[in-house]
């Protein structure tokens, strides 16, 4: 079912009930007060009748009869008929009701009749009378009447809230029509648009009718999410160009390494030149395919994949262990800050040991590649309660400005690093394992020059 139609059934619904229960309790209100008030005037009816009694205990004169079907009875303090406005009634007193009028001394009830659809109502009272009776019986009257007007007045009521809610809901049902076809013109103006010729252009963008609306809201988040789709798509193009040219180079190159040994090369060391040429570039070529498939890997890897409770501080002197072992000779120095060495419990992450450790291998590697020996420092700090910061300090030729979020592209290299070796993928495979446990990578330019990369990670509690 459509908004529009919820809407319209909902406001309706809402609109019905409260109509109906309103509706009700004034109908039942008014079948409470038209009884109290045919009582009431029952009663009155019945309590004249005591003047008409005389010392002798006889009734002189009559009531007059104002009510429809209306019928007194008076007895004595006997219980004998003294007094009957008609001959014959369709309620006849028996000896218990007479009993129990005693008892109570004012009885109000209803009696059904064949001739009539609703109950005719009674009173029935004592009192003692003119002269009492010397044992303390009092006299006892009652009074009979159908209430006529009252129950037209009680059916018209009743037909006009019915008539009158069939027609209001029927009104409210034509106005929520309008109302929610007003109220969803604004989306409707953006499905129009969605639906438009020039909405398969990649420029696209919607176009609200008010931008600080609801709607407005939506619009905006969307064209949000076009531009970031957009911006993935010109990366996508960009990165499956830049891979085929990256592997079109060494292709090209061991493709005529080979042609030229097969071609010129006649003594044994020409060609093993030639061979070692093409094994180079085939160690390139291995090295860049290696890369497009972690990063493929990673791009689809799930976060909580293999994780596992880590110690930071362990997982860093691990990395720079085997950067050590792999860079024999090269000057690296590790800090960690009293602060961390000062706590009960080791620094907590949960995450994949395998991929953080494969990132931060990136990150030294990248700062020893391009400090050409010198000292690269790597440090460990607090940051806040629940973030550790780790520092990774290089001599080389830095990020030049504006360049520092580019180079996390795939197969994008700063402007100023052509003469060192690389490929473009070890900073986007770092940026990517580190986004995956919920941390950051920064890159920043140092005054002294070099460049420092910042990775904050969060940590448990100790």
């Amino acid at each position: 079912m459509q908004i529009k139609y919820k809407l319209i059934l909902w406001f309706s619904l809402l609109v019905a009930g409260i109509l109906l229960a309103f509706s009700f309790y004034v109908y039942i209100t008014y079948v409470g007060f038209r009884q109290r008030s045919i009582e009431d005037r029952l009663e009155r009816k019945a309590r004249v009748t005591e003047h008409l009694l005389t010392l002798q205990g006889t009734v002189a004169g009559s009531v007059i009869a104002s009510l429809p079907e209306q019928v007194e009875f008076v007895y004595s303090p006997a219980d004998s008929l003294i007094y009957a406005s008609r001959d014959t009634n369709d309620f006849m007193p028996s000896r218990a009701f007479l009993n129990r009028v005693r008892q109570q001394k004012l009885v109000r009830f209803t009696y059904p009749t064949p001739d009539h659809p609703y109950l005719k109502d009674g009173v029935a009272l004592t009192y003692p009378g003119a002269k009492p009776s010397p044992d303390g019986r009092e006299y006892l009257a009652v009074v009979t009447a159908y209430d006529q007007d009252g129950y037209q007045r009680q059916e018209t009521l009743r037909d006009l809230f019915i008539f009158g809610n069939i027609f209001a809901i029927g009104l409210v049902c034509l106005l929520g029509f309008v109302f929610a076809r007003k109220a969803l013109e604004p989306l409707n103006n953006l499905i129009g648009q969605l639906n438009a010729p020039n909405a398969q252009t990649l420029d696209f963008r919607l176009k609200p009718e008010n931008p600080t609306d609801e709607v407005g809201v939506l619009a905006t988040a969307f064209n949000d999410l076009l531009t970031r789709q957009e911006q993935l798509a010109d990366n996508q193009r960009s990165f499956i160009a830049q891979a085929s040219h990256e592997l079109r180079t060494p292709l090209t190159t061991i493709k005529g390494w080979l042609e030229t040994s097969m071609t010129y090369d006649s003594d044994p060391d020409s060609l093993k030149q030639g061979m070692k040429q093409a094994v180079r570039e085939l160690d390139k070529l291995t090295a860049l395919s290696n890369g497009l498939l972690q990063l493929a890997s990673i791009d689809g890897i799930n976060a909580r994949l293999d994780s596992q409770p880590l110690d930071l501080v362990e997982v860093v002197l691990d990395v720079a262990d085997t950067l050590g072992q792999q860079r024999t000779g090269q000057a690296l120095s590790v800090h960690v800050s009293d602060a961390i060495l000062e706590e009960a419990t080791p620094l907590r992450l949960t995450g994949n040991p395998h991929l953080l450790k494969t990132a931060l291998l990136n990150l030294m590697d990248n700062a020893v590649k391009y400090s050409t020996g010198q000292l690269v420092q790597v440090s460990l700090e607090r940051e806040g309660a629940e973030q550790l910061v780790i520092r990774i300090d290089d001599q080389g030729i830095g990020v030049l400005p504006g360049e520092e979020d580019r180079v996390l592209l795939p197969l994008v290299r700063g402007s100023n690093s052509k003469t060192v070796d690389g490929f473009g993928i070890g900073l986007t495979l770092a940026h990517r394992v580190i986004q995956l446990h919920q941390g950051q990578l920064r890159l920043l330019t140092r005054p002294g020059g070099g460049t420092r990369a910042e990775v904050v990670l969060p940590v448990k509690q100790p």
